[in-house]
């Protein structure tokens, strides 16, 4: 799944840019949809880790902001979903592989279901 995530924000950068110096936070959104479990990105100009509200932003609208996850979790319970992603994330993070992608400059990275805590990547 790293390899599928690298991609996805290359597909993001490449489709829409590189984010303004500004904005200094992402999230990476769960939610279930028609679809199936699916991951979103999110920016912010503002991060505050005590108030997860920060991320309180509007789903993103274009369908490349999303990546529907592996077939070989679907079923799994929204929990182990969470913990697949937390863990995917925190992988990536700590090889420096977000070094190389639109979300490099970022003060705080996030993930969590939507409604839900968020738990901190970076």
């Amino acid at each position: 799944m790293k390899k599928e995530i690298i991609d996805w924000l290359n597909e993001i950068e490449k489709n829409e840019g590189t984010p303004p110096d500004s904005v200094i936070a992402f999230n990476f959104g769960i939610m279930e949809s028609d679809k199936g479990y699916m991951i979103y990105l999110v920016g912010a100009f503002e991060y505050t880790e005590d108030d997860d509200d920060w991320a309180c932003i509007e789903s993103p609208t274009e369908p490349n902001r999303y990546l529907r996850l592996p077939d070989s979790i679907q079923n799994e319970e929204w929990e182990n979903i969470f913990e697949y992603c937390r863990i995917e994330l925190s992988k990536l993070e700590n090889e420096g592989s977000f070094n190389n992608t639109l979300i490099k400059n970022a003060k705080a990275i996030t993930t969590g279901f939507d409604d839900g805590e968020l738990i901190k990547i970076r």
